[in-house]
């Protein structure tokens, strides 16, 4: 038997797929050829995820509770009792906003817009924020009124694509075997990025830009594109707003000084800033670009760089930083705003569940997320959890979120579960069906909210997954003329993503023009404060090697940090190296490596291992957010690289480094 499904893992292709099934069981999975935009591709990460994870011996199938240092095995009628109790409790001792809610996205499905209903129903803290793109949400808003990105099959019209900060080679397959295409037939693609990525290394141009500093390159490409007359007067005139302010904060720079700022070579950029003008060219922007504090003006000066050349609502054009996956949805079912005011940042989630009074937090419940593992600064929300009255954990694993539980609640994949999912890579909703029955005692969210809510004695969660999914999916069934059962058999075009947005252009602004940038940018120095001495820039970015936080079979020893080999030597150390990592937000033991591919002022590592599991690059990483859009400023943190003193052994510091002062560890 085939069943059509799609992957809902937190990555940018959303791949249709077909599940190949034989007596119950998933033997195999293909990728599905009636996707209109993933046509059958499939990663190596989802081809064996049956193996990696539905069937991992790792996987919890059945509700755990805490008992003491150790788990015991529970009823689900017993677990759902336990949390009514907790939150009736919470409600009725310190009030709703005690109870804090924290979905993640590690599924960011249909059905989970019910989550924040049930959580908005009973008042609780909810989250704002992000971990991802959320300055390119916010710049992209203010320039267009909307964040609106062109079809990823429109960058085939394209002379030359800026991969600016990504690295689809990796990061979304789908959308970089456009830009093969694309190059195939001689558009020019050119990748701006501080690491010599696999995407770089294929590009026709790699401008190995410093770490943080792309505003100052988009502000002097723009000098040139004026100097030299290669703007289009005429948007600029009829479209554009701010412009004699955008060109005073021009004027303010010369192209000497940018160049030193950003550091690329002035031959380089005016080669970028012709090239970019031999139009017309599309802007792609990357998550890492995202996670500076200026990261909000950086944005918003690339889009003026598009608006000044009259490549906005121009096939081929655009700056496109992504989609949002749920809009095609009915998000009103959320009931947000519906009686809860208060929330908590999703970049600073440990440091504020500490300092939350009136009421302190005193229930958390997880769902689709690893924070300690994935968010900033591991160990302080790993404490910050460890001190909060009740803790619920809905997962596959046991993973570093889990050992700050107490109750454990084991999820269904997507394998076993019939829902519908968007994507940010690309603009279609498609059909999540189940390929097998959920193994063991698993449950779908859904499930579990549901029979909560029936506990706690109200109605406003009643409904058939089916009848939701039609409420949800209402404007793409109206769009279509199409019934849920439809959309359940292939994947459809969401309405109000068109091919080229803004053309008109037509923009979505108060005033119906693009609005360029009229303040002076935020110099990361204000907001920052003053470097470490000695100190060098952490970028960390996604393993090709898996999804979010890895699979707990994959991953087992110390984190790796890849430094120029030239800043390697003059650091002091050696290729292979046992050092200590240390930032404002703590330490960690790492293996030093020597690679060619990264720039000379970071370093670089991989984000997703376990705590548990011998070491997290995020117990270094400061828990900041970027100036605008509520993002996380990750690429914001600098480490110290210490060398292991004589008389402790490596053995010593490195359990120094990861040991754990609470009861669920010891």
């Amino acid at each position: 038997m085939k069943v059509l499904t799609t992957c809902t893992r937190d990555c940018p292709g959303s791949c249709g797929l077909t599940v190949n099934v034989s007596k119950g069981k998933v033997n195999s999975i293909e990728g599905s050829s009636i996707h209109p935009h993933t046509r059958g591709f499939i990663c190596k990460n989802t081809a064996s995820y049956h193996i990696r994870r539905l069937y991992s011996d790792r996987r919890v199938l059945k509700p755990l509770k805490r008992d003491g240092r150790q788990w015991k095995t529970i009823s689900w009628d017993e677990a759902l009792h336990v949390i009514s109790d907790k939150l009736n409790e919470c409600m009725d001792e310190h009030g709703a906003e005690s109870i804090l809610y924290y979905q993640g996205f590690g599924a960011r499905t249909a059905l989970r817009l019910l989550n924040r209903r049930f959580f908005n129903l009973i008042g609780a803290t909810t989250l704002r924020g992000t971990l991802c793109g959320g300055a390119a949400i916010a710049a992209q808003s203010k320039d267009f009124g909307r964040r609106l990105s062109h079809d990823p099959s429109d960058h085939l019209n394209s002379r030359n694509i800026f991969l600016w900060g990504r690295n689809p080679a990796v990061t979304d397959i789908n959308l970089w075997r456009i830009i093969k295409r694309a190059q195939k037939h001689g558009t020019r693609v050119i990748t701006i990025d501080p690491i010599r990525t696999q995407t770089a290394v294929k590009s026709d141009i790699h401008c190995q830009i410093e770490a943080g500093k792309d505003l100052y390159l988009a502000i002097a490409m723009a000098k040139i594109i004026m100097a030299e007359e290669l703007h289009d007067s005429g948007f600029i005139e009829k479209h554009a707003e701010n412009f004699d302010s955008y060109i005073e904060i021009l004027d303010e720079f010369n192209l000497n000084q940018l160049s030193e700022l950003s550091g690329v070579p002035l031959k380089i950029i005016s080669k970028l800033a012709h090239l970019y003008s031999d139009g017309p060219s599309s802007i792609i922007l990357g998550w890492g670009l995202q996670r500076y504090f200026n990261s909000y003006m950086t944005c918003r000066f690339i889009d003026a760089l598009a608006a000044i050349s009259g490549y906005i609502g121009v096939s081929g054009g655009g700056v496109s930083s992504g989609f949002d996956e749920y809009g095609a949805f009915d998000e009103s079912v959320t009931l947000e705003g519906a009686g809860n005011g208060r929330k908590v940042s999703m970049p600073l989630f440990g440091r504020e569940i500490v300092n939350m009074n009136s009421p302190t937090v005193n229930c958390v419940f997880i769902t689709a997320g690893n924070p300690v593992t994935l968010g900033p600064n591991s160990i302080q929300t790993l404490n910050a959890l460890r001190e909060v009255d009740f803790v619920v954990m809905v997962d596959h694993f046991l993973n570093d979120t889990a050992h700050t539980a107490d109750l454990f609640l084991p999820a269904t994949t997507f394998l076993e579960e019939t829902d519908l999912v968007g994507s940010y890579g690309h603009p279609y909703v498609s059909p999540v069906n189940a390929a097998v029955k959920p193994l063991g005692e698993s449950h779908s969210e859904f499930w579990i909210l549901q029979r909560l809510s029936e506990i706690m004695g109200f109605a406003d969660m009643e409904g058939t997954r089916m009848e939701w999914l039609e409420i949800i999916a209402s404007k793409v069934l109206d769009y279509h003329g199409i019934e849920i059962c439809d959309l359940l058999e292939k994947p459809y075009r969401s309405p109000g993503f068109p091919l080229v947005p803004f053309e008109g252009p037509l923009f979505y602004t108060d005033n119906g023009r693009f609005n360029l940038p009229s303040d002076r940018p935020y110099e990361m120095e204000q907001h920052g404060g003053a470097h470490p001495e000695n100190s060098i820039r952490l970028l960390t970015v996604m393993s090709p090697q898996w999804v979010g936080s890895v699979e707990p079979t994959l991953h087992k020893g110390l984190v790796e940090i890849y430094l120029n080999p030239g800043t390697l030597s003059q650091l002091g150390f050696k290729d292979g190296e046992i050092s200590v990592a240390e930032s404002n937000a703590g330490k960690s033991c790492v293996i030093i490596r020597s690679s060619e591919d990264v720039h000379p002022l970071c370093a670089l590592s991989f984000r997703g291992t376990w705590l548990s599991k011998g070491g997290c690059i995020n117990t270094v990483i400061e828990d900041r957010e970027t100036i605008m859009g509520h993002g996380t400023a990750y690429n914001e943190t600098r480490i110290k690289l210490k060398k292991i003193s004589g008389g402790v052994s490596v053995h010593e510091m490195c359990h120094e480094t990861h040991k754990y002062k609470s009861r669920h560890y010891e």
